[in-house]
């Protein structure tokens, strides 16, 4: 996690904590002229490993979304696949980030081949995990 705040402070991104109503965890937003933000559930506290993936993928929008992505009330079907592109982006930032695929393949030629064992190896979720192995199925 330090390593991710010293990548917030360098990008000049503050990092402020929120109650959030569930499903969202994370928020990054970049408006134009002042510093960005990044703002994490309060309850991401209590759980290192969720904490860790929502907080790449936020750092994912910095590095790979243009322009701001927040949802409306109102948008149409364009602006739907602009957010899920966005969203897919940092992802996968993300998951580059904290599963390097040099650290991923020795980990899986060492004979760690199960879910659960890989995300505790990497210290992340088991849907970050799994996401990340989906992506070297396509490399």
């Amino acid at each position: 996690m330090l390593e991710m705040y010293k990548i917030a402070e360098r990008e000049n991104i503050d990092i402020e904590w929120q109650d959030f109503i569930p499903p969202v965890r994370g928020i990054y937003w970049a408006p134009t002229g002042i510093p960005p933000v990044i703002w994490l559930d309060k309850s991401l506290e209590h759980n290192h490993r969720l904490l860790r993936c929502v907080m790449a993928e936020e750092l994912g929008h910095h590095f790979t979304t243009a322009g701001n992505c927040l949802c409306r009330t109102y948008f149409n079907y364009r602006d739907r696949l602009n957010v899920s592109r966005a969203e897919y982006r940092a992802l996968r930032w993300a998951a580059e980030y904290l599963i390097p695929k040099r650290r991923l393949q020795k980990a899986l030629r060492a004979g760690n081949d199960t879910l659960w064992g890989l995300a505790e190896l990497f210290d992340v979720t088991e849907e970050m995990m799994k996401f990340r192995l989906g992506l070297m199925k396509c490399t």
